[in-house]
């Protein structure tokens, strides 16, 4: 599946009660994520990735990349205390795998220590771990 199909697959799947804004290329700051979602009232930040293909097969099913603006975008935002996702959709799972943005930003710039999903889980999962995320680091913050 492409990250397009995968973005529209996001919108038809979403709950009722989420707010969803796809964010165009060009639009805003090189790296920002995919989707701006607000979710039971928390804003959550996702870039949208699909596996990496290697000659048309997909290579590791649970290998992404990031382009170096998605690299500085995350880890520039958890300087600021701000926490983002990567929603990775892998083929012929109908699970998805919710990474945190800034390990993987961090283990794309330095190879060191691949980062484990958060969750594997349904849409609807995913996004309440990364609700319940948020809201802890934003009481942490306050």
């Amino acid at each position: 599946m492409s990250e397009k199909n995968f973005s529209n697959y996001i919108k038809d799947t979403l709950p009722k009660e989420c707010f969803i804004h796809k964010i165009e290329n060009g639009l805003t700051s090189s790296g920002f994520p995919d989707l701006y979602l607000l979710y039971k009232s928390i804003p959550i930040l996702i870039e949208l990735k699909t596996p990496i293909k290697r000659n048309g097969k997909t290579k590791d099913n649970t290998l992404f990349k990031l382009e170096k603006s998605q690299v500085a975008w995350h880890l520039k935002y958890n300087k600021f205390k701000g926490v983002s996702f990567i929603l990775h959709q892998v083929p012929f799972n109908p699970d998805l795998f919710l990474f945190d943005g800034y390990q993987s930003a961090l283990y794309q710039a330095t190879k060191l220590e691949k980062p484990n999903p958060i969750v594997q889980a349904p849409l609807k999962e995913c996004l309440e771990v990364a609700r319940k995320i948020v809201l802890e680091k934003m009481l942490l913050v306050s």
